[in-house]
């Protein structure tokens, strides 16, 4: 019997196989990996069925995280393996219900600088949204559950995994989410964006009301959230929320959020900030406008405002948000 890899040569060796995948049968020469005794190896194997969108390897990976399960701490500390292999799992749409069911419920503490902390706490959101993906009747369940995990990995992975389910009660337990809050402002976060993907129509108006919100960080969470969704409706809220005024910093996060919209509005909004605002809210125009600069024929009008206003300040700004590589 031949000798197992060294972790570095297995390594090599997934790393070649990623590169040149044309060149090798990928069920015959990745699933050896998915085996090592290494969990840094089978993290990367499994990494890259991921990549390569591997599906027939979906029964080796189902294999490699049942083992790795019989005695998770010993085999695979930080839960790498059974993250990396998790998530190609997802990310294929795989139905591996056995899987979601034994990850959702994992606990893995291990030692670290301060307290222990849990390896597992990702695992568990990932393996909520295998289960919405697959559209699992108990996904909704699982994730009610996983909304009061202890580690922000796991909330916001539950968050994800409800709006995957693109179920209507989804809403509802998203909305109340957002209403109670979390002690992580990431999760409220990732909660007003979820709402606005699973039901845009009747979400941008209660999202909206987050913009004003007193908590640090909500209202420009609420914005970016409203921005990155690039709905129609929430150039309106959005440009009426800079307009009521705030500090330097919300107005800034305001006007990058109307940007992200990529709409024709949003960039005439930008454009007249620009020409007629003073020197801060104009260089923040400026910096909106960054996510146009490709595009020529805006790149032409800002060079011809920038030129009209003859600005040092804003030039400097111009040249470093406009930087081409």
């Amino acid at each position: 019997m031949a000798k197992p890899p060294s972790t570095e040569d297995a390594l090599a060796a997934i790393h070649a196989i990623r590169q040149t995948p044309e060149k090798h049968d990928l069920k015959r020469d990745l699933a050896p990996f998915l085996r090592h005794k290494s969990n840094h190896v089978v993290a990367a194997a499994a990494a890259t069925v991921e990549r390569l969108e591997a599906s027939a390897l979906a029964p080796d990976l189902v294999e490699a995280f049942e083992r790795l399960m019989h005695n998770p701490a010993k085999l695979d500390s930080g839960c790498k393996a059974l993250i990396a292999i998790t998530q190609a799992l997802v990310q294929m749409d795989d139905s591996a219900a056995k899987v979601y069911f034994a990850g959702i419920r994992h606990v893995q503490m291990e030692g670290s600088f301060g307290p222990p902390s849990d390896a597992a706490a990702p695992l568990r959101g990932l393996c909520a949204r295998g289960l919405a993906r697959m559209g699992h009747p108990d996904a909704l369940l699982e994730c009610v559950t996983l909304l009061a995990d202890r580690e922000v990995p796991a909330r916001a992975g539950a968050i994800r995994a409800i709006a995957d389910a693109g179920r209507q009660e989804g809403v509802l337990l998203l909305r109340l989410k957002a209403l109670v809050g979390d002690k992580e402002m990431e999760v409220t976060g990732e909660c007003l964006g979820a709402l606005l993907s699973l039901d845009p129509a009747a979400s941008v108006e209660f999202v909206a009301k987050f913009l004003d919100s007193g908590a640090d960080g909500i209202g420009e969470l609420a914005a970016l959230a409203l921005g990155e969704s690039r709905l129609a409706a929430a150039f309106d809220v959005l440009s009426q929320a800079w307009e009521r005024g705030g500090t330097q910093e919300q107005r800034r996060t305001l006007l990058v959020a109307i940007a992200m919209l990529r709409s024709d509005p949003a960039l005439q909004f930008l454009i007249e900030r620009l020409s007629a605002e003073s020197g801060p809210v104009a260089a923040d125009a400026l910096a909106g406008l960054a996510f146009y600069a490709r595009d020529e024929a805006v790149l032409a009008r800002v060079e011809a405002i920038i030129r009209q206003r003859g600005d040092g300040a804003l030039e400097a700004v111009f040249a470093r948000e406009f930087a081409r590589p």
